[in-house]
């Protein structure tokens, strides 16, 4: 369904991009049992919730990414490689030759959307070092501006390789993205403040001193 170019293209940035961040992740994290549970469990929550899904036709499927809530937690390298786990579970129980997409879809699906909230959480953390700009733009918003990127590349990855006419997306996938955007930033940002507030040492990237102290 996907074109040549697209899946070669796909192969050679999204390999080279989980072999770096499987080579930078501190894995000193996992020495203890909580953070082995915590990086297994995570593995299975977001399989489990990208198996929540509903689509329009082969290729156009909806569920969220989690994506905002990962990268908060654990930082982009462990973000990328679980969702790249569940990605694979996922694969391994859809339809036959999925594989030959993989990376495509991991670069779309976990690359993409984590990269872009990192991407905004370093800005908060550098500009704005605030508790409410933390969770409202990396977790709220950021969530929800990844999954529409991901969404439009997805769209136009499909058009470019003539799986599906532009008319045929703009009637039948675009228009379902904004509706998309709501949950995905709501189901993010309610998560991060909950751990922030119970769990905080879960949330990686958060840190008292620099987010709510004097602030």
């Amino acid at each position: 369904m996907v074109a040549t170019p697209w899946l070669w293209g796909a192969n050679l940035l999204f390999y080279p991009l989980l072999a770096v961040a499987l080579f930078r992740a501190p894995w000193w994290r996992l020495r203890d049992r909580e953070g082995q549970h915590l990086f297994l469990g995570a593995c299975v929550f977001t399989f489990f919730l990208w198996n929540v899904k509903a689509g329009v036709a082969p290729g156009l499927t909806f569920h969220l990414l989690g994506a905002g809530l990962l990268t908060l937690m654990f930082s982009w390298e462990f973000a990328l490689i679980i969702m790249t786990a569940a990605l694979a579970g996922t694969t391994w129980l859809g339809p036959a030759g999925s594989w030959e997409a993989f990376a495509i879809n991991g670069l779309i699906m976990t690359a993409l959307p984590v990269l872009v909230i990192y991407r905004i959480f370093l800005h908060v953390d550098r500009y704005a070092p605030n508790f409410f700009v933390y969770v409202l733009a990396c977790s709220f918003l950021g969530a929800a501006a990844s999954v529409c990127i991901a969404g439009m590349v997805g769209a136009v990855v499909l058009w470019s390789s003539g799986a599906y006419p532009l008319l045929y997306l703009s009637d039948n996938y675009l228009p379902f993205l904004p509706l998309l955007m709501v949950p995905e930033g709501a189901f993010n940002g309610m998560l991060t403040t909950m751990l922030i507030a119970y769990r905080p040492e879960w949330v990686r990237t958060f840190r008292d001193e620099r987010y709510i102290n004097g602030k």
